[in-house]
């Protein structure tokens, strides 16, 4: 039950949801269309994507070339049907996909930066909200936590995000590249 709960309030933080739109979750009807994103160099983020591709959301894999993916792809699909990003990443990839969303006007509505040290200890750095901080200690502080990201993401494809304002704290947070030593990977969703 405890896990249930802490999902829940991570789907608060990922979809900047009010703990009242958690009734929501459930109801079938009302679910957003998501688009999966994910860089394959990066372990988690193919564990991420694996969890994702077997909720059946739509998946693209920046591995190769961000810009020729948003331009030859992306960008012209989401004009067509809006739908929330939800993705993990590096740092450099989130902060060239947020300058890109923007002549979509797109932005970044929640961010957890996962920092891994050189033994694959993580340290899960939430921005921008309270509930999120909370729903991170559920990550742990070792592999896995992308499975857990991807598996509260299938909920958020159940309702509906219930408001475009972001907290200005959540963009651009950090620059583009990781502390020495370290390895940074980000969670984010932009809508």
């Amino acid at each position: 039950m405890a896990l249930k709960i802490g999902t829940a309030g991570m789907l608060c933080g990922l979809t900047n949801l009010s703990g009242s739109a958690l009734a929501l979750t459930l109801n079938k009807k009302q679910r957003i269309p998501l688009q999966g994103i994910f860089d394959s160099n990066y372990e988690e983020s193919r564990i991420f994507s694996e969890t994702l591709a077997s909720q059946g959301i739509a998946l693209l894999d920046i591995k190769e070339s961000l810009g020729a993916i948003w331009y030859s792809k992306l960008r012209s699909s989401l004009m067509e049907q809006p739908r929330a990003l939800f993705g993990l990443t590096n740092r450099l990839s989130l902060f060239c996909l947020e300058e890109l969303a923007r002549d979509l006007n797109m932005k970044v509505h929640t961010r957890i930066d996962h920092l891994i040290d050189q033994q694959g200890r993580v340290e899960h750095l939430p921005v921008g909200s309270a509930v999120l901080s909370e729903a991170t200690k559920l990550l742990g502080n070792s592999a896995g936590f992308g499975r857990t990201i991807a598996e509260a993401t299938d909920l958020a494809s159940k309702t509906s995000i219930s408001s475009k304002q972001s907290e200005t704290s959540v963009q651009k947070i950090t620059g583009p590249y990781a502390p020495l030593n370290k390895t940074a990977l980000v969670t984010w969703v932009i809508s």
